[in-house]
């Protein structure tokens, strides 16, 4: 709620108000609702307090939020209509585009305006004047700056699991076990949530002696679903449109003659006969194969009770729970000197009954707090949530009382993961992305709201709201998940804002629904309208599943006209080969994910979403150009077009995006095309110093001629960059008949990135040798030379970068492989093909 508001204020206090003249009528309405808000965002936090016991106070909330929503709505107008005159003004556009914009247009908007801000002014006093009989407290939210500008410590305890020795033992012996005869066993770990089942998993399905074991490893997130075509597909790694029959039979290829090793987690369903039928495609392993099972019922558990007594989970011990306390609570885990705070802890860990999770989120909480320099704990042990006596909800009010604890805008980012389904992977960059363009992510020094959002995840991820954490080559976090039991802690605290839709015919009657999603995995399922039904929605996410689903033109035109206040959309995977140009009607959006379709052709209109932020077309691989007005995109950040190998040539103007920080594909062109079409040359990355993360650079060929240009990319100054693709030629000639071409060396000469470059690849290069920079990158973990068919020779610095871990050289056969392994013996990857 405090995030809302304070995206309101923001909005009130802001620079695009006195762009409109006209509007001086209104200024004391302005100012009014500013003063509005700023004494009610001083009650929210004893408001929200006051809700749980009070139905009065919960609907004055309701009424409060749904007047919030109005009024940024309404000031996103504003805003959206003060960056359109901006653009068209310094466009010089045409005259009838001027006429639009011409006085008399303008004083029309101004008034209409000033007419909806009267009147939301007006709904927010009457709501104010309500406050007044509920008797609130003054409790301000802490300031953003004391969060962004505090040092931050994270006490993540992510690679180890405490306390779980035996159960770990007694597992590998099962699996290493080579006197087993049956074609496939199975292990069933079995446990409450938050006991750490799949953590145990984790830990023997990692182990080195397991890997050398198994032929075949697979994991695989059931959760609440259990369907055995599903199933089957999740261990063979893809979807399809084949049938049950085809699956089946793939499954069967896949496994046959192989020792095995799959881990179900999370099963739920009690149905005898789908687990027998999922069994019976599992029987065509090597002896001696294995699946782990975890689940939370003890019925699953003994229905697969066939080769092994079920590994039933207890809580830890009160000395392996008071270690992982102070992980968690001390600053390096060791006990605190006050031994009041250290008598209080005891207590506190004693009744958390050893579950894992519940010390972890308790533990954090007590961190927080010494950080905050607060050290009587007393409330803590003296609270109520103690005296419930089954464990299951103890545990879950102890993690309600770890998120009412939070930031009120991480209690946001919290609440929209309700979203996904159980087991999904987040990939950490989207998901920030999405908080982002949800006014989640607050800065009030201008700081870059993406990194502020990454110290939201990181924080999050410390006090276990995420878990289970992926890490790139570069050794950043790229994915995670939630714990089921933080999943539904994050539906309950959503449950009126946020809906996950998992069935073809559900639907809610909640007019206070902003959020939507649907997951249904169902055969011919349709795309549905029923979304239609709620006009004020600021996100869709469509998860699909079925291949005969698509989105059509007239559901998305519908969709458009309807749904206008949309700030995220998520059509990834939704099996569209066009994009209709109504899409330029969601003039709110400011993150928009179309990758993994068949699309052609990116409409001109997409260059009317003056807000977006976040362009995902990844994966379209038969797109050949982007609009030549995507200079207009001026609020655009992050635009991914990995995958998209059809890509011929860029649009000019790019230079213009400077807040762009995700560009992961530029394609440079044509000498003589740049004549008969405005595309870009490579001197448009100058001015894109705010770039981060990947880049991939093709055509260089196209510089032959004037080596000189590529030092216009200035590459050396963006320090940011993480990993750099360097391509030549698109055209790979398996005869290996490509002329040598010293200009190449020229080129790459003047395409030295910043030293602090991580992950470097360079495709197709047809010089002799390397420039002497690439030994000078002292960060450089990844290097990888493909299709370099005169090199011959790696520069000498290179072999004393000390974190340089793998280097990858493929069909360069100018080499000596010998002589390559052996100067570089050290590397942890060698790869020479």
């Amino acid at each position: 709620m405090d995030a809302i508001a304070g995206n309101v204020f923001q909005g009130l206090t802001s620079l695009a108000l006195e762009q409109f003249k006209l509007l001086w009528s209104a200024k004391h309405d302005v100012e009014s609702m500013k003063n509005t808000i700023r004494a009610i965002r001083a009650t929210l936090l004893d408001a929200e307090a006051s809700a749980n016991d009070s139905h009065e106070v919960r609907l004055w909330l309701e009424r409060l939020k749904d007047v919030l929503y109005d009024a940024d709505d309404l000031l996103d107008d504003l805003s959206t209509e003060a960056l359109r005159r901006g653009i068209m003004t310094g466009n010089k556009v045409a005259k009838k585009v001027r006429i639009f914009f011409s006085k008399s247009n303008q004083v029309v908007f101004n008034f209409k305006m000033a007419y909806k801000l009267r009147e939301v002014r007006g709904r927010l006093d009457e709501i104010d004047n309500d406050k007044k009989r509920f008797y609130l407290m003054d409790h301000p939210p802490k300031p953003l700056l004391v969060l962004e500008e505090r040092k931050q410590t994270y006490s993540v305890v992510q690679d180890e699991i405490i306390g779980r020795k035996e159960e770990t033992v007694k597992i590998l012996s099962y699996l290493l076990d080579s006197n087993v005869k049956s074609s496939v066993s199975i292990i069933p770990i079995v446990g409450f949530g938050g006991l750490g089942k799949t953590a145990l998993a984790q830990v023997v399905y990692n182990h080195v002696d397991v890997q050398k074991h198994f032929g075949l490893k697979r994991w695989v997130c059931v959760s609440e679903e259990f369907n055995v075509k599903q199933v089957a597909q999740k261990i063979l790694g893809q979807e399809s449109r084949k049938n049950l029959e085809q699956v089946q039979q793939e499954l069967r290829q896949l496994i046959e003659g192989k020792k095995f090793l799959i881990v179900l987690d999370d099963v739920w369903n009690e149905d005898v006969e789908i687990w027998d039928k999922l069994k019976c495609l599992l029987t065509t392993g090597v002896e001696g194969s294995m699946i782990i099972v975890t689940t939370r019922s003890e019925k699953v558990g003994n229905m697969m009770n066939e080769t092994y007594s079920p590994i039933i989970l207890e809580g830890l011990d009160d000395d392996r729970s008071w270690e992982l306390f102070c992980r968690m609570a001390f600053e390096g885990g060791r006990e605190s000197n006050n031994k009041e705070m250290l008598k209080i802890g005891i207590d506190v860990v004693k009744k958390c009954g050893g579950v894992p999770l519940a010390i972890r989120a308790v533990g954090r909480l007590v961190y927080d707090k010494i950080l905050e320099g607060i050290t009587d704990l007393s409330y803590l042990r003296n609270s109520e949530l103690w005296n419930i006596d089954q464990l299951e909800k103890r545990i879950f009010t102890v993690l309600k009382l770890s998120y009412d604890h939070l930031p009120s805008p991480m209690k946001n980012c919290i609440a929209f993961c309700s979203l996904f389904p159980k087991g999904f992977l987040f990939h950490t960059q989207t998901l920030i992305r999405m908080w982002v363009a949800e006014g989640f992510i607050q800065s009030t020094n201008k700081r870059c709201k993406e990194d502020l959002g990454n110290e939201y995840f990181m924080n999050l991820l410390s006090r276990s709201f995420f878990q289970d954490v992926k890490r790139g080559s570069s050794g950043d976090i790229v994915g995670c998940k939630m714990h089921d039991l933080i999943h539904d802690l994050a539906q309950f605290i959503a449950k009126d804002e946020y809906l996950l839709i998992k069935e073809e015919k559900a639907k809610s009657t909640k007019d206070t629904i902003r959020h939507l999603a649907y997951d249904v995995p169902r055969e011919n399922w349709e795309v549905p309208t029923s979304f239609l039904e709620f006009e004020k929605l600021r996100t869709m996410l469509l998860f699909t599943h079925s291949f005969s689903s698509q989105m059509d033109h007239p559901v998305f035109d519908l969709l458009a006209s309807k749904l206008k206040f949309l700030r995220v959309l998520d059509l990834g995977s939704s099996f569209m080969n066009k994009i209709p140009k109504s899409i330029g009607k969601l003039k709110h959006l400011r993150f928009l994910d179309l990758s993994c379709n068949d699309i052609k052709q990116v409409p001109r209109t997409i260059t009317k979403l003056y807000n977006l932020q976040s362009l995902n077309l990844s994966w379209n691989p038969s797109i050949r150009e982007l609009p030549k007005d995507v200079s207009e995109l001026v609020s655009l950040r992050h635009l991914n077009l990995t995958g998209c190998d059809g890509l011929e040539w860029m649009p000019s103007g790019l230079r213009q995006l400077t807040s762009l920080q995700t560009l992961t594909n530029f394609v440079v062109d044509n000498r003589e095309m740049h004549k008969k079409r405005a595309s870009a040359r490579i001197s448009e990355l100058s001015e894109l110093n705010n770039l981060r993360g990947i880049l991939r650079i093709s055509g260089l060929k196209h510089l032959r001629s004037n080596p000189e240009e590529a030092q216009s990319a200035r590459l050396k100054e963006k320090e940011r960059l993480q990993q750099l693709s360097l391509c030549w030629d698109p055209l790979y000639s398996p005869s290996g008949e490509i002329s040598k071409d010293a200009s190449d060396e020229l080129i790459l000469e003047r395409l030295r990135p910043h030293h602090t470059i991580k992950c470097l690849v360079i495709e197709r290069f047809c010089g002799e040798r390397l420039p002497d920079w690439i030994g000078n990158l002292m960060e450089l973990r990844y290097l990888e030379l493909v299709d370099c068919w005169h090199l011959t020779s790696l520069p000498e610095g290179l072999r004393n970068l000390a974190s340089l871990q793998s280097l990858r050289i493929h069909r360069c056969p100018s080499f000596a492989a010998d002589d390559i392994r052996q100067d570089f013996a050290r590397i942890p990857s060698v790869r020479i093909v």
